[in-house]
C-alpha cells in the first residue's frame, strides 16, 4: 500500500484537487437550478461579461447605464453600475477590456442555445447562461490544473510535484479566488499563463513551431484580457534567447508575439475607435498606475491585503529562487524578472489592494511561474533530515492556516476589504464568535457615524484624536468664477486617512437662483480621485449669513504628498462671501 501511494501520490493529489473544485461548483450549479442563485456576475465581472449580453441582445456595443442597472437590479440585488465612462462624444464606454469575453463566448453561446430550446429568457442571466458560465469557470480551473501538472512533470519527481500542487491550490489564496471570485479574470489568467509557460518550455525543449505559435497566441489573448500582462513578453524574450542558431531566427520567432497581441486586441481598438473616437484609450478608471510611487510594503506585508501575510507559504520562494539561479540560470532571469516587474506594477496601482479579496488576488495570475522556484526550493530543503522536518512542519502549518483563513473568509470573519492588524488577531484561530464585532475593521468610509460606534480605547486597539485641520476667514468668490479657498497636504497635519472631516461654512450669498457650490477634492500630482460637493443655498436677506455644516470621511489617500483643495464654484451674478470655513478632523489613531 505504501509503495502504491508513493508511486501514485501525484495522481492522488490531482484527484483530490479536481474533486474539491468539482464538488464546490456542483453546489453552485445546484443553487442555480433550485433558483437560490440568480446573479451570473456583478461588479468587475459584469464589466467583462456585458460585452456578450449587449452584443447578443442588441447587436451593438452602445451601452446604456439605465439598461445595465435594470439587469443588475433584477438579478444581482441592485449591484451598482460603475463600469461605464462617458467620453467627449457622449458615448458611454466600458472601462474593462473585452479579452475575457472571448473566453466566455463559447459558454455564452451554449447557454444561449439552451435558453432558446428551453424557452428561457435570452438575456444572459437565465439559468442556462448561469450554468454554462459556472461550467466554463470550472473548465478553466481544470485546464489550469492540467497545464500546471505538465509543467511540474518536466522538472520534479512525483512527491515534489504533489506537494507543489497542494501548496498552490490549498496553501494560498487560489481557492478563495476561484470559488468566490470565479467571475473575475484571475482563474482565466492563471490558466493562460500556465499554458504560455508550458509552451515556451516546450519550445526550448523541442524547437517545434507549433509550440511557438501556441505560445504567441496565448500571450496575445493574455494581453487582451489584462493589457498590463503584455509585460509577460519578457518571458519569450529571455527564454528563447539561445534557442535559435541565428539572431534572425530568434527575432523572427519573437515577432510572432506582438503580432498575436495585435490580432487579439484589434477588436478592442475598433470598439474604441467607433464608440470613443480614438484607436487607443489607455485608462478610463479613476485609479492610475503610478510606477514611481508603488505600495510595495503594503502589497506584500500589510494586514489589509499583504500577499505574503495571507499566503506565507511563498516565503519558500527565497531559497527557491536561489536554487533556481544556481541550477537553471536560463530560466531564473525570465521567471524572476517577469514576477518582479509585475509585482511592481500591481503595487503601483493606486487601488493596490484590488478591492474585495482574500490576500492579493492579483498574484494568483502568476502562480504558474512560481511553481518552478517553489519546487526547486522544496527539493533543496528536503534533502537534509533536519531541513526536511522543518520544511514539512512549515508547509503543514501554512496549509492549515490558509485552509482555516479561507473558511473565515467564507463565513465573513475575514473581511474582503477592510482588514486591520487589530481585527486579524481578534479573529485569529476562531470560526465561531457569538459576540463577533466589526469595530476593529478599517473604518466604513460610506458611513460618517463610525466615530460614535467604535470604542478604540475600550477595546484596546487605538484612540480618537481631534484637531483643527484648517481655517479660512473672509474670502470672496466673485460672480461667474471658481475661487480656491484651501489647498493643503493631508499629511503631516493628519496621522492617518481613517479620518472624518467636519466642515463649517458661514457665508453670504445674495443669489438664490444660482446659489453656487463648495467642492472638496482629494488629488495628487497625477490625478483627482475623490470629490464631494455641496450647494450653498440662501433664504436670507442681503448682508445676513447662512451656515452649512457637512461631514464626510476621507477616501483612502493614495500618496503621502496628496492634498485637499476646497473651492467655490459661483455661476451666479452676485459675489459669495465666505465669512468662515473651519474644518475639524476626527481621526482613529491605531496602536
Amino acid at each position: 500500500m505504501r509503495e502504491f501511494l508513493r508511486g501514485n501520490i501525484r495522481r492522488i493529489t490531482l484527484l483530490v484537487i479536481i474533486s474539491a473544485f468539482s464538488l464546490s461548483f456542483s453546489g453552485k450549479i445546484k443553487d442555480v437550478v433550485e433558483g437560490e442563485s440568480t446573479c451570473v456576475c456583478a461588479y468587475d465581472g459584469y464589466g467583462y461579461y456585458m460585452y456578450l449580453t449587449q452584443f447578443f441582445q442588441y447587436r451593438n456595443l452602445n451601452f446604456k447605464q439605465n439598461e445595465l442597472q435594470a439587469v443588475q437590479d433584477k438579478h444581482c440585488e441592485g449591484a451598482l453600475i460603475y463600469q461605464l465612462h462617458t467620453v467627449e462624444n457622449g458615448n458611454a464606454l466600458n472601462i474593462y477590456h473585452m479579452g475575457q469575453a472571448y473566453l466566455e463566448l463559447p459558454a455564452y453561446t451554449v447557454g444561449h442555445l439552451f435558453a432558446k430550446i428551453g424557452g428561457y429568457p435570452k438575456d444572459g442571466f437565465s439559468k442556462p447562461y448561469h450554468i454554462a458560465f459556472l461550467l466554463n469557470a470550472l473548465l478553466f480551473i481544470l485546464l489550469g490544473i492540467y497545464f500546471l501538472n505538465k509543467i511540474l512533470r518536466l522538472f520534479f519527481v512525483e512527491h515534489i510535484s504533489a506537494l507543489v500542487l497542494l501548496i498552490v491550490y490549498f496553501g494560498t489564496n487560489f481557492w478563495v479566488t476561484a470559488v468566490h471570485g470565479y467571475q473575475l479574470q484571475h482563474i482565466y489568467l492563471f490558466t493562460l499563463i500556465a499554458a504560455l509557460f508550458y509552451y515556451l518550455l516546450k519550445v526550448r525543449e523541442t524547437k517545434k513551431n507549433k509550440h511557438l505559435i501556441f505560445a504567441a497566441l496565448v500571450l496575445g489573448i493574455i494581453s487582451s484580457v489584462r493589457p498590463t500582462h503584455a509585460l509577460l513578453g519578457i518571458l519569450p524574450l529571455l527564454m528563447l534567447r539561445k534557442v535559435y542558431p541565428t539572431n534572425w531566427a530568434y527575432w523572427k520567432a519573437i515577432l510572432l508575439f506582438p503580432l498575436a497581441g495585435l490580432l487579439f486586441n484589434l477588436p478592442q481598438m475598433i470598439y474604441w475607435k467607433v464608440m470613443g473616437g480614438n484607436w487607443f484609450i489607455l485608462n478610463m478608471h479613476v485609479e492610475e498606475v503610478i510606477v514611481v510611487d508603488p505600495h510595495i510594503f503594503d502589497f506584500l506585508f500589510s494586514y489589509k491585503k499583504g500577499w505574503l501575510l495571507y499566503s506565507p507559504v511563498f516565503l519558500l520562494l527565497i531559497p527557491g529562487f536561489v536554487m533556481l539561479y544556481r541550477q537553471r540560470k536560463a530560466l531564473f532571469w525570465p521567471v524572476f524578472g517577469s514576477v518582479l516587474l509585475l509585482i511592481w506594477i500591481f503595487a503601483s496601482w493606486e487601488c493596490w489592494w484590488f478591492a474585495a479579496s482574500f490576500g492579493s488576488r492579483a498574484m494568483v495570475d502568476l502562480y504558474p511561474l512560481l511553481v518552478l522556484p517553489l519546487g526547486f526550493g522544496l527539493v533543496y530543503l528536503t534533502k537534509a533530515r533536519m531541513r526536511k522536518a522543518a520544511t514539512i512542519v512549515f508547509v503543514v502549518c501554512t496549509l492549515a492556516l490558509s485552509v482555516f483563513q479561507s473558511e473565515q473568509f467564507s463565513i465573513g470573519y475575514l473581511h474582503p476589504d477592510r482588514m486591520t492588524k487589530a481585527h486579524y488577531w481578534y479573529i485569529f484561530g476562531k470560526l465561531s464568535m457569538p459576540d463577533y464585532q466589526v469595530n476593529r475593521l478599517e473604518i466604513d468610509r460610506s458611513n460618517t457615524t463610525w466615530p460614535e460606534k467604535i470604542q478604540p480605547e475600550k477595546l484596546g486597539f487605538g484612540k480618537m484624536e481631534q484637531l483643527i485641520f484648517c481655517e479660512v476667514n473672509n474670502r470672496k468668490a466673485l460672480a461667474g468664477t471658481s475661487t480656491l479657498l484651501v489647498k493643503k497636504p493631508y499629511f503631516p497635519t493628519l496621522k492617518t486617512d481613517e479620518t472624518r472631516f467636519e466642515a463649517e461654512i458661514i457665508y453670504q450669498n445674495q443669489d438664490s437662483l444660482l446659489p453656487g457650490t463648495i467642492k472638496f477634492e482629494a488629488f495628487s500630482k497625477y490625478n483627482t480621485y475623490d470629490w464631494k460637493f455641496y450647494s450653498l443655498p440662501t433664504q436670507k436677506r442681503a448682508g445676513e449669513t447662512d451656515t452649512l455644516l457637512v461631514r464626510f470621511n476621507l477616501p483612502r489617500i493614495n500618496h503621502a504628498k496628496d492634498k485637499i483643495q476646497v473651492y467655490i464654484e459661483n455661476p451666479g451674478k452676485k459675489d459669495i462671501i465666505v465669512r468662515k470655513l473651519k474644518i475639524k478632523a476626527l481621526s482613529l489613531i491605531r496602536n
